[in-house]
């Protein structure tokens, strides 16, 4: 099986700029040195101007609560922002921990929430890395935002079956994504600065078709998201599967939308990459499927040539 799953996609700018995306890196003792340091060999091939990372960067807090995994991983960043700057935006992994016996009888859940502050200082100390946590980079040729999604959003201790059920698009609240975008300050989503690309880097794409999220993310150019792993198509069938359903999303629901890079329809801002890890550590056995599923990434050209003025990534999958 091949390592890698590239969609390269071409956009028409006047100032020309290259840009790699890629999620869901899931770090654990089970994402081995040659996958990371594979993808690091492709974005040295690549060489982008910058790479975006919309979350889910460890399966959970456990996995960097040894010192040597953690600063395994903090190295293999510090590498990639010698290549160029790395803009990250936090996922629901990222706010995880294992819950302990009794903590999982009081919250009715196996996952803890915790912020792991000392985690994402050691990675804003990086050289040429940024934690985008509500927080922006600019720079002259571009504006990220870093939306961060939080607990409430992903119903982490909801027990409600209504959110339970495998024939559901998501389990996600929009109106929780709402009240993000309003308690965010409204300088870093209006009046955004011309002439420059402007994304918003956000964990889950599963609202993002929302016509209300869609206004208020209205000046932003690309809206650019993970969380899906590629909505878990089997590999081989993954090359012809065109549509932009999945056959089971990260949220566990069947055909759920959002889950692929492929658009029919709605916004043509959204790109959502597939994951580096599909399987993560606290899936138990089922890890070892990895061996057989690719690590997702997406290369984003924009180029000044004219050929590419109206750009359509809705319709399929490029250079597959």
């Amino acid at each position: 099986m091949k390592l890698f799953h590239e969609t390269n996609i071409k956009f028409y700018r006047k100032e020309e700029l290259k840009i790699c995306v890629f999620s869901d890196i899931h770090f654990s003792y089970q994402v081995t040195d040659e996958r990371l340091n594979s993808l690091v060999e492709k974005m040295r091939e690549r060489k982008p101007n910058y790479i975006l990372i919309p979350g889910d960067i460890v399966d959970s807090n456990d996995m960097i609560s040894d010192p040597s995994e953690e600063k395994r991983l903090l190295n293999w960043l510090k590498t990639l922002g010698e290549i160029a700057p790395v803009l990250i935006s936090e996922g629901n992994h990222d706010i995880y921990k294992k819950a302990t016996p009794e903590r999982k009888k009081q919250i009715k859940s196996r996952w803890e929430i915790v912020k792991n502050t000392d985690f994402i200082a050691k990675v804003n100390a990086l050289e040429n890395v940024y934690y985008l946590d509500n927080e922006k980079y600019e720079d002259k040729n571009i504006y990220v935002l870093g939306v961060t999604l939080n607990a409430p959003y992903y119903r982490l201790y909801k027990n409600d079956d209504k959110y339970r059920r495998l024939i559901s698009p998501t389990g996600e609240d929009p109106d929780e994504f709402l009240r993000i975008l309003d308690n965010l300050d409204q300088k870093l989503i209006t009046n955004l600065p011309k002439g420059k690309l402007k994304i918003a880097l956000i964990h889950s794409p599963a609202h993002l078709d929302d016509y209300r999220i869609q206004a208020e993310l209205s000046e932003f150019d690309y809206l650019v998201a993970g969380h899906m792993h590629n909505g878990l198509v089997t590999p081989l069938v993954d090359e012809l599967w065109r549509s932009d359903r999945g056959v089971v999303s990260a949220s566990k629901r069947i055909v759920a939308k959002n889950t692929r890079l492929s658009r029919r329809s709605l916004s043509k801002k959204m790109i959502i990459t597939g994951a580096v890890t599909t399987w993560h550590e606290s899936v138990g056995i089922a890890h070892n499927l990895n061996a057989f599923y690719p690590s997702y990434f997406i290369t984003l050209e924009f180029l000044n040539d004219e050929r590419f003025k109206k750009p359509n990534i809705t319709k399929k999958y490029l250079n597959f």
